[in-house]
């Protein structure tokens, strides 16, 4: 039988104020390393490839940050019930739980994904963003859109370790996926000079690397072993679920949309506009994310 990973904790028993210290702090850390990855693709576009370049990500930001929230509200939604039956010891419903977790997730990334690629074009046309760098935003976005299964995958199989009291395996992922990204970034964009599409690939490839160490981790907790029982749908765990996530979700897309009114103004100031605002937003989103992410903590806590 495998072992259980020792950084699986019961979150039901001890002080309060200590619990939730020490699982919030790694949440938040992880979360400020995923914002990492675009400020990284910023700082290094910007230097490598001028000013249109840095322009054609900060067109892209708000409606990549919209598809990324969206993910993340329904991951941590579906943790909720999660959270629940770890802390009430029921391994049984765990585990269906996290099997019908993976079903949805799967479901809502192809709808996503297709969604997104048929919305791109026309979603910077609404924008108003200047013809000179809408291709370089719509060539980025269709990459990171494509890699939204991946997204997917790392930010459900995060939530599943945070569910059962882990929030330090997700930092060491994201720890390990942003030098990763880093490195990447350096040698597709500076040395293949792949520009905006090397810039893209490198923060999907980062991506994968920290699911896939994040589904190691899983791996090695023997009372989540799924069989096929627990993937036999349950119409009513579903609603459930996507009760759960819609409304965290629901949240995320509606602050992505009051980013996107903000950024319909800047685009009509023209590029350099445009630029230096991306690198100031960059900067604040690392700030922002903190602070949602302990929200996230208190909401896995709370169940």
């Amino acid at each position: 039988m495998r072992e259980t990973t020792s950084r699986v904790q019961n979150m039901t028993e001890g002080k309060p104020l200590r619990l939730i210290l020490f699982f919030a702090l790694p949440l938040m850390l992880g979360n400020a390393f995923q914002q990492l990855y675009t400020l990284v693709d910023t700082m290094v576009v910007g230097q490598a490839l001028g000013v249109t370049a840095l322009a054609a990500l900060g067109a892209a930001d708000w409606p990549n940050w919209m598809f990324l929230g969206i993910i993340q509200g329904f991951a941590q939604g579906f943790s909720i019930k999660m959270a629940h039956d770890f802390g009430a010891k029921d391994y049984e419903s765990l585990r269906r739980t996290v099997a019908h977790t993976a079903v949805l997730a799967a479901a809502s990334a192809l709808v996503l994904l297709f969604a997104g690629q048929c919305l791109l074009r026309p979603l910077l046309i609404l924008l108003q963003t200047p013809d000179s760098v809408q291709s370089g935003a719509l060539l980025y976005l269709r990459i990171m859109i494509a890699g939204v299964p991946v997204v997917m995958a790392y930010n459900v199989l995060a939530s599943v370790l945070r569910a059962l009291g882990d929030s330090k395996t997700p930092l060491y992922a994201m720890l390990l996926a942003a030098g990763i990204n880093i490195v990447l970034d350096l040698v597709f964009v500076l040395l293949f000079h792949w520009g905006i599409t090397g810039a893209a690939a490198a923060t999907i490839f980062a991506q994968i690397c920290s699911g896939a160490f994040c589904f190691r981790a899983i791996r090695r907790i023997d009372f989540l072993y799924l069989s096929r029982a627990d993937f036999r749908i349950s119409r009513s765990l579903c609603l459930y679920l996507i009760k759960l996530g819609f409304p965290m979700a629901f949240q995320n897309g509606i602050i992505a949309v009051g980013g996107m009114i903000v950024q319909f103004v800047v685009n009509g100031f023209g590029v350099l506009f445009i630029a230096g605002f991306t690198a100031t937003n960059k900067l604040y989103g690392m700030l922002e994310i903190a602070a949602t992410s302990f929200g996230y903590a208190m909401v896995t806590y709370v169940g």
